[in-house]
């Protein structure tokens, strides 16, 4: 069947779904809260609210909203989740050896852990995950599935009212505390979606209103999906996976679904098969830059090497898209009359100015106020914005409209048009920006622009970025471990120094189950003092590799995420940590230690933890504890930061003959 009709019938598909759970699964759940609510005397006010039509219309949006996506590669139309879905496979952040192939809804996983978050960078399918563990779940009668997308959420708008408009849209007649009782009794999978994605300015107060939801209604399973970022540690009961990267045979079968095994993902992975692959691996890894391989080759039939080359032509494809239904021929005209590199010139403002509030989705005012203010900037070029919307949503379709909102279709579009607009229109800001960037406390929230500047504009990233990185590094070793440490293995000084740049670590002795109280107490602790500092807790050791008895708290500061993107890069100043499972010895500390009482690895040579005995051990502890993870190579980093040193010096020296002209 042709997949628009498909799209036709997908309501027919879902009525008698549907139909069957709120049937068997919401009637009989709600039957049971009526004779609880009967006793409390609150029936009269539960019984004016017809709650089976609004799960059931809820559903029935649902459905069709969470079976249908948008994807770029299809020019922004709308295709089958299940006929584009590969099933992707996520790992414990904790226990590498645990991992789940997602099918269908993981009931075994959320049997386990009730609370589940899943984080990974851009594009590698987090909410097409949640959109298909939802439909699974429906279908399976595995739960009551609710899914919420937390950018709509703000000091304004609370969890709970956004549960009440998904549920009621039409009035606001459902009760708080009536939905809170039938939240209470559990049985719901609640699936939030995006916390990377609430506007920074909320981000405090959204977190707070979430955790106080999750608290009040705990018999409930919760998910959540984000990119990695240091608040989600305000959710330490959720247990963390990653999805794993795509293998080879998974992004041949996803460029096969794009096309229904026809003759441009055939000729494509023909292409691949016979090139060296060496430096498209990282595309082949991520379903999102998959597709976007698909959409560019499609679009030139060739292979682009650069990330951000990619997005190049992914837009020049949007904007010159033949309409096939009305003849190859056929191109749409722009309702603003913009030419391509003008449209791309307003896009860049946009993405930049968007990118600065941390908003991907808008009301239309916003939107047009954007698009206003970037005509305003972009001088020379005149169009009405109402124009340029319309574009935006139908013939260059990079926006999509739910409701009354608009957004990106991707987060990722926003960060390709910031990442142009600091490259080509920022000129003489173009440093300043580049260093608030990546000195931000936020800075995971800049890392794929980062990443796509890095392709762009490699020189100035590595005489701005890589030579501050270098620089600090240094310093850290002019001022650290330089003090006399007797009968240490050298090596492993400048081991320490790698492992600890831009990190802290503490260890601390406490009983085998160490209650929740004390870890409170000495994170506050700890917190209280690094966090000035720009370091947050990344990892806590419950289990010791060393000894039941002793527990480790790694901090990284914000900057580490720089380390991993550098080492995705293939740039030789990273290296990865390597480790064995095998047996660490226990550290030779004072038995008289106090437990719970947190020491900090520093430089004194007179700390126990830097003794002859404990300083190899002590590196072996924290290479375990960090896994996996990335860290500065010493030898690497002191010569490129001496290699941008002389090149700055020659740089300044021409310009200054070319003054003397």
């Amino acid at each position: 069947m042709e997949a628009n009709l498909e799209l036709k019938d997908i309501i027919t598909i879902a009525s008698p779904i549907i139909k069957s759970f709120v049937d068997n699964i919401i009637t009989p759940k709600l039957d049971i809260l009526r004779k609880k609510l009967e006793k409390k005397g609150k029936l009269k006010s539960f019984s004016q609210i017809p709650f089976e039509k609004y799960f059931s219309e809820y559903y029935h949006r649902s459905f069709k909203k969470m079976s249908i996506i948008n994807t770029l590669t299809f020019n922004n139309s709308q295709k089958l989740l299940d006929d584009i879905y590969i099933p992707l496979t996520i790992r414990n952040s904790h226990n590498y050896k645990e991992i789940y192939k997602i099918k269908e809804f993981p009931k075994a996983l959320s049997n386990e852990y009730w609370n589940i978050l899943i984080t990974d960078t851009a594009g590698m399918g987090k909410s097409t995950l949640m959109k298909k563990m939802f439909l699974s779940a429906l279908n399976s009668n595995n739960g009551i599935p609710l899914f919420i997308e937390l950018r709509r959420l703000s000091k304004n708008k609370s969890i709970l009212e956004e549960l009440k408009e998904q549920l009621n849209s039409v009035n606001n007649s459902i009760n708080d505390d009536i939905l809170f009782e039938l939240l209470n009794d559990g049985e719901f999978i609640i699936m939030l979606d995006g916390y990377d994605e609430i506007s920074l300015n909320d981000k405090d107060i959204v977190t707070s209103d979430i955790q106080n939801f999750i608290s009040k209604t705990s018999k409930n399973k919760y998910f959540i999906t984000s990119r990695p970022e240091k608040s989600l540690a305000s959710f330490g009961n959720f247990q963390e996976f990653r999805i794993t990267s795509l293998t080879k045979k998974e992004a041949f079968e996803l460029l096969r679904k794009y096309d229904n095994r026809g003759t441009i993902s055939t000729l494509l992975i023909k292409k691949l098969q016979e090139s060296d692959l060496s430096n498209i691996n990282e595309f082949l890894t991520n379903p999102l830059l998959v597709s976007l391989l698909f959409t560019a080759f499609e679009y030139k039939n060739a292979i682009p090497f650069k990330k951000h080359l990619f997005y190049r032509q992914v837009y020049d494809a949007n904007f010159e898209s033949h309409d096939l239904t009305k003849g190859d021929s056929y191109i749409h005209n722009k309702y603003s009359k913009l030419e391509i590199d003008d449209f791309h010139r307003v896009l860049r403002h946009i993405g930049f100015m968007s990118l600065k509030d941390q908003k991907i989705e808008y009301t239309k005012d916003e939107l047009l106020k954007f698009i206003d203010d970037s005509k305003n900037f972009c001088t020379g070029l005149s169009f009405n914005n109402s124009d340029f919307l319309n574009d935006l949503l139908k013939t260059v379709p990079l926006f999509s409209q739910d409701g009354n909102y608009y957004r990106w279709t991707h987060k990722s579009l926003q960060e390709y048009f910031a990442a142009q607009f600091i490259y080509l229109d920022a000129k003489s800001r173009q440093e300043n920006i580049l260093k608030k960037l990546y000195k931000s406390p936020n800075l995971e929230k800049y890392i794929n622009v980062l990443d796509l500047y890095y392709d762009m504009d490699f020189k100035t990233f590595r005489n701005i970025i890589i030579y501050d990185l270098a620089k600090e590094y240094n310093e850290y070793v002019k001022n650290n471990y330089i003090q006399k440490y007797n009968d240490v293995d050298p090596e492993d000084i400048i081991l320490r120094k790698e492992l600890l740049f831009l990190r802290k670590f503490y260890l601390f002795k406490g009983e085998k189950e160490v209650p929740d109280e004390k870890l409170d107490e000495i994170l506050n602790k700890i917190e209280s003092i690094e966090n000035v500092n720009g370091f947050h807790i990344d990892s806590i050791f419950v289990e010791s590799p060393v000894s039941e008895n002793y527990f480790g708290i790694l901090m990284d500061h914000s900057k580490l995420n720089l380390l991993d993107l550098l080492f995705q890069k293939n740039n030789i100043i990273i290296k990865k940590i390597s480790a064995t499972e095998a047996d660490i010895p226990n550290p030779m500390l004072d038995k008289n230690l106090q437990n719970y009482l947190p020491l900090e690895l520093n430089d004194d040579s007179s700390n126990i933890l830097n003794s002859k005995e404990n300083f190899n051990i002590l590196n072996q502890f924290i290479k375990y504890f960090m896994l996996p993870s990335y860290i500065v190579s010493n030898t690497e980093i002191i010569k490129v930061y001496e290699e941008i040193e002389n090149s700055v010096k020659i740089e300044n020296n021409i310009d200054g003959i070319l003054d003397e002209l």
